[in-house]
């Protein structure tokens, strides 16, 4: 496959959504050569879904993969069973490896919704890591000190606060480092959480008298609660969910990252993105863009005409708080507590989920909110349950 080397596109992906590249000169110079690059990108298995947060480094590889560039997803079976504690401020829950082998599966479908498959190589580091001798561990550790370990923000963080801190948790730097030792990388990705582990990779490769790699480091995406976006917080948007789901929390953003997310998950050409927030700025309405914003990332998630049919549902349910005309029927069971039958219309949301909805306010029966979820509620057939704001089910 030949490989594009037109500067004003290597200038883009250059700046594009970027927090920072070790370095900036030696990336585009192994751009504008004309050879084909090995980009790397690591993921940890710890749980079933992938989200638009982790599609900005996906979209980002993507780029490079429409220059003519390949890429080795490494699925890090190893490092999972230590966690990656980079974001973490206590210590993560056990994993073991048939969950692990298990939440594979799903990630790669989930990866290629946005990564091309075709120019894309899976590998496990365990094929390298599980080879690694005692002798090997020690001399990797040789590399680095305690104190860079403890300067990392959270490690510092549960150290003032007398948390523990496992051994094992100062080998996952080392041994992601190692996977672009084993590779032999050109440029590894991840976002600004990971940039010590990107760095470790550089290091351990100069031990190992290789080129060190590029490190690209992405900016983090911002979760609807003003966070960054992650499983562990809730404020993400699955890959995987529906084209209604997916628009209508797009929808429910703040409207202070509306241009970031254009930025980060869409390639409107920047350009655009100005002229739009330069209209906001002399009082356009934001919501014209928020919904051209989850129009696009419909559309590349599912389709352009799943993306129209997700607007209106949205400005018909969601702003005319009309019923749809299509919602799945559902049987009940009687003399159960509500959240029961409140969590049969959104049978892939956990049962905790749903009782703090209903807590909250979000659970209505024909019009009426019901906020106790252990009360019996004798429900007849064509009753209309709605869950949040875009879950509907009817009674059979």
């Amino acid at each position: 496959m030949a490989v594009n080397t037109d500067p004003r596109k290597i200038d883009e992906i250059l700046t594009r959504g970027v927090h920072e590249i070790f370095t900036k000169e030696d990336l585009r110079e192994r751009l504008l050569s004309g050879k084909q690059l090995h980009l790397k990108l690591g993921t940890d298995v710890t749980g079933p879904r992938l989200h638009l947060g982790h599609a900005v480094v996906h979209r980002k590889i993507r780029d490079f993969q429409e220059l003519g560039h390949k890429v080795t997803l490494v699925i890090g079976d190893y490092t999972t069973l230590v966690g990656d504690h980079s974001d973490k401020v206590d210590m993560r829950a056990e994993i073991t490896p048939e969950e692990i082998k298990k939440n594979e599966e799903t990630y790669k479908e989930q990866f290629f919704k946005t990564v091309k498959k075709e120019q894309t190589e899976i590998k496990h580091n365990s094929d390298w890591l599980a080879d690694l001798q005692l002798l090997d561990v020690i001399n990797l550790t040789k590399q680095f000190t305690i104190a860079q370990m403890l300067d990392r923000e959270t490690f510092k963080l549960r150290y003032e606060q007398n948390k523990p801190i496992g051994l094992d948790e100062f080998l996952y730097p080392l041994m992601q480092g190692y996977d672009s030792v084993a590779l032999k990388c050109d440029v590894e990705f991840g976002g600004t959480d990971q940039t010590f582990n990107l760095l470790a990779g550089r290091k351990l490769m100069e031990v190992f008298d290789q080129k060190p790699q590029c490190a690209f480091v992405m900016r983090l995406l911002t979760g609807a609660d003003g966070r960054p976006m992650g499983k562990s917080l809730k404020n993400f948007i699955p890959l995987t969910d529906n084209a209604n789901d997916m628009y209508g929390k797009v929808m429910a953003v703040v409207d202070e990252v509306i241009f970031e997310y254009f930025e980060l998950v869409t390639r409107v050409p920047m350009e655009e993105i100005s002229k739009m927030q330069a209209a906001v700025e002399t009082g356009e309405n934001p919501m014209k863009f928020k919904k051209r914003l989850a129009r696009e990332i419909v559309t590349f998630y599912h389709s352009k005409e799943a993306a129209q049919k997700a607007e209106e549902f949205f400005e018909s349910t969601v702003q005319g708080e009309e019923l749809p005309e299509e919602m799945p029927e559902i049987e009940v069971e009687e003399d159960v507590a509500l959240y029961v039958n409140a969590s049969k219309v959104a049978p892939k949301m956990s049962k905790s989920q749903v009782r703090r909805i209903i807590k909250q306010g979000g659970f209505e029966v024909n019009g009426e909110k019901m906020t106790d979820p252990l009360a019996e509620v004798t429900l007849k057939s064509g009753d209309v349950l709605k869950l949040g704001k875009r879950r509907y089910g009817r009674v059979k």
